[in-house]
């Protein structure tokens, strides 16, 4: 057992402890992903001055709020929000979500649903929806999103409780989240929940017709060698994914991105949730989904994104392969938006991050110039108290002092 320290460098820019931090427990780092086909990592080599130059323009975007000529937060959110959608260059078409109730598990102090619902006119995906008993009022809600890790196994799982837990879905979530089911933990604090499979994950994984029964039914009977493998051919085939994405003239970031709004219109259609009152979370590739949908989504007030929050032209060199994925790329974005700007577009509403002094995903100067440009664009902005941003003393992770504190920016600004 070992003490952490918070870290937190509030909006202010000024860095101080967090009083009553509590002891973590020792953890596994975020397993990094292997080469694929078992070559070396690797490298620009030759190409780097290339890529080195073209670096260079996006360390100062086009249309960063920061620039000289804008001024106006409202003006300039809309611009850029429409320059966001047509990076990501999928719009389906309007649909009704057409909810099916499938199962309602009894789980003490709340129930958890799975819902079928559409978030395009030919595409349906499955979601938990988990709601507080008791509830006399319409509640606060949080669009819960689940993290990358090299873990495609389960998706939706990595913050549900769902018995019988596999072992390995157990370690997973004691590596990453402290043991503990993020979304059980919200509900039991009053939230109405959503958490829903991102493609190729859980049920929308990667499932061909050979499999057996086992794996393509996702039953108790899979193997620890069964999730290496499904995980391992997953890894190998997100390329494929991001060609076929683009070869029918979309971005699987675009895809995702319009999952988790439409997942979000869905909650919103929920009696239980206050419509004004809604936020979201995630870690990891969860936090990259969650700066997304703040950026994109009206109705998200608050949002945590923890461990994904850095300047991508600095990760170029040494942190290209195992960390910046293909559902993170969107062609012609990072040249007029930076990473940071995104987060500005979830003004007027509240943002917190939260790095890892010890993440060895991105370079830590490379975290630390992110927040300092929220800070700076929050300001300038006339809402410096609506961003706060937290350096934690550790690795990858979402520990239970993070959520902690997490969950404590959500109540102060939702419930």
């Amino acid at each position: 057992m070992k003490r952490r320290d918070f870290i937190r460098a509030a909006s202010g820019g000024a860095a101080a402890a967090l009083a009553g931090a509590a002891a973590a427990e020792e953890h596994t780092a975020m397993p990094t992903l292997p080469a694929r086909q078992g070559a070396p990592l690797p490298e620009l080599g030759s190409h780097w001055g290339l890529f080195e130059k073209l670096a260079e323009r996006s360390a100062q975007p086009g249309m960063s709020f920061l620039r000289a000529e804008f001024s106006d937060v409202a003006t300039w959110s809309e611009t850029a929000r429409a320059y966001l959608c047509s990076c990501l260059q999928y719009a389906p078409p309007a649909c009704d979500p057409n909810p099916e109730l499938v199962e309602k598990v009894d789980r003490g102090a709340f129930t958890r649903e799975r819902v079928l619902i559409n978030t395009a006119p030919d595409i349906r995906i499955p979601v938990y929806v988990l709601v507080p008993k008791g509830l006399r009022q319409p509640a606060p809600a949080v669009v819960a999103l689940h993290d990358h890790g090299g873990f495609y196994f389960w998706g939706k799982e990595k913050l549900v409780e769902v018995e019988p837990e596999h072992p390995a879905l157990a370690k997973h979530k004691q590596t990453c989240y402290g043991g503990q089911s993020l979304a059980d933990a919200l509900a039991q604090r009053g939230y109405v929940v959503i958490v829903s499979d991102m493609l190729h994950f859980g049920e929308r994984g990667l499932y061909l017709n050979a499999d057996p029964e086992r794996i393509a039914k996702r039953s108790a009977a899979v193997t620890q060698r069964d999730i290496e493998e499904f995980n391992a051919r997953a890894w190998a085939h997100e390329e494929l994914v991001a060609r076929a994405a683009l070869a029918c003239g979309t971005t699987w970031a675009g895809i995702n991105v319009m999952d988790d709004q439409r997942v979000a219109d869905y909650l919103l259609t929920r009696p239980e949730v206050d419509p004004k009152r809604v936020g979201c979370l995630g870690l990891s590739l969860g936090s990259v989904r969650a700066i997304f949908l703040g950026a994109l989504h009206e109705a998200v007030r608050a949002s945590v994104a923890v461990c994904w929050m850095a300047e991508y032209h600095q990760m170029l060199r040494d942190h290209l392969y195992n960390c910046i994925g293909f559902t993170k790329l969107v062609p012609g974005l990072y040249t007029q938006l930076g990473w940071e700007d995104l987060g500005g577009l979830h003004l007027p509403g509240h943002l917190m991050t939260i790095n890892g002094l010890k993440d060895e995903l991105y370079p830590l100067q490379a975290g630390r110039d992110a927040v300092e440009k929220l800070q700076q664009i929050f300001a300038k902005a006339g809402m410096p108290g609506h961003y706060q941003g937290v350096f934690f003393d550790g690795p990858h992770e979402f520990n239970r002092d993070m959520q902690t504190l997490a969950f404590d920016w959500l109540d102060q600004h939702l419930a």
